[in-house]
């Protein structure tokens, strides 16, 4: 592949994918709008009481083949809608790319049910427990829903239709360009030098969580393929799968204006990925 065509694939498939995931960011954002505008009091105790259960079904939501999931929670979680665990969650069980990838090549059933098994338990049980320590410390977050639209700097006059698409655009565009870059960059790296890296011991888990913290749907089929081509182990495998959860932090660093929050959120995906992949390779 000469460096045109290198070019071309790396503009024209980050452009699938996002238009993929479009009506998800867009419902996401307009769920956030009506919630700005219709918010009242019996509503965010609903939302509020919902949140002790959000890791479960974020993590539920995150076993599904889409990575714009996770990015629409990162936008809930930054106006307050939902948890950090529920955040957490959704990352670490988010499938992305694998699940179709393994199907399609005909992966045993076996095995693509206990990495979806783990990633889901892995989401569970990291988001409760985050939950559960923020609950005890008196820590909990902040309720913001109603910054919303100060946070986005957007004029609410405008509509919650023209607004929800205003934000979904401005998400839309970031996630391409830094998808197209990421994917560029992620072609030019020779494979036979990752395949080496990724299969040194110890230094594989580290390596691969922290290519999965990477927002781009070509790092989730790069170490799928990889694993399936059998260059790449179990556990490298589980610990770049557990990181890798589609484009959230991408969106959540560009909605949330708590950097530091979102360095340790980082911080925390990456550390669970790689404790939790490494455990659990032991025993595949």
């Amino acid at each position: 592949m000469n460096i045109l065509e290198l070019i071309l694939h790396s503009l024209k498939h980050p452009l699938i994918e996002t238009i993929k995931m479009s009506p998800i960011i867009y419902l996401a954002y307009l769920f956030m709008e009506w919630l700005e505008h219709n918010g009242s009091d019996r509503l965010e105790g609903v939302l509020k009481n919902s949140k002790r259960f959000g890791p479960l079904w974020a993590s539920l939501l995150g076993l599904l083949p889409q990575c714009g999931f996770s990015g629409a929670v990162a936008g809930m979680y930054a106006t307050g809608t939902v948890s950090l665990g529920a955040l957490l969650a959704v990352i670490l069980a988010t499938s992305d790319e694998m699940l179709p990838i393994m199907l399609g090549a005909g992966i045993s059933v076996a095995t693509i049910v206990l990495i979806l098994l783990l990633k889901f338990l892995t989401g569970c049980i990291v988001g409760f427990t985050t939950d559960f320590i923020l609950k005890k410390s008196g820590n909990s977050e902040e309720e913001h829903i109603h910054e919303f639209c100060e946070m986005e700097k957007c004029s609410c006059k405008d509509g919650i239709w023209i607004s929800a698409l205003k934000h979904s655009l401005k998400i839309l565009v970031i996630i391409y360009v830094v998808s197209s870059l990421l994917h560029f960059a992620v072609e030019l790296v020779p494979l036979d030098a990752l395949t080496y890296i990724l299969n040194f011991p110890v230094l594989s888990q580290i390596v691969a969580s922290l290519i999965g913290l990477i927002p781009n749907c070509a790092v989730s089929i790069t170490l799928t393929q990889l694993y399936i081509d059998s260059a790449l182990g179990i556990s490298p495998l589980l610990c770049g799968l557990l990181t890798n959860g589609g484009v959230g932090l991408l969106v959540l660093f560009r909605v949330n204006r708590n950097t530091k929050n979102n360095i340790l959120i980082t911080l925390t995906v990456f550390m669970s990925g790689l404790i939790f992949g490494s455990v659990a390779g032991l025993f595949f």
